[in-house]
């Protein structure tokens, strides 16, 4: 059990490292125009909860 429980932190660790580098890059202007076209066109999280009166 124990080599099994190595392989799965180790692979955790490497996983958190990946995600740390990627969360660091910078987000493409191009990415960055699309989503906030999308919020304009009323596709964001908030849109959803004012279209259901959860205000």
């Amino acid at each position: 059990m124990t080599s099994r429980r190595s392989r799965q932190k180790r692979l955790g660790d490497q996983l958190k490292r990946m995600y740390d580098d990627v969360v660091q890059e910078a987000v493409p202007d191009d990415f960055m125009k699309l989503l906030e076209d999308a919020d304009k066109a009323g596709g964001g999280a908030d849109s959803d909860k004012s279209a259901s009166g959860d205000n």
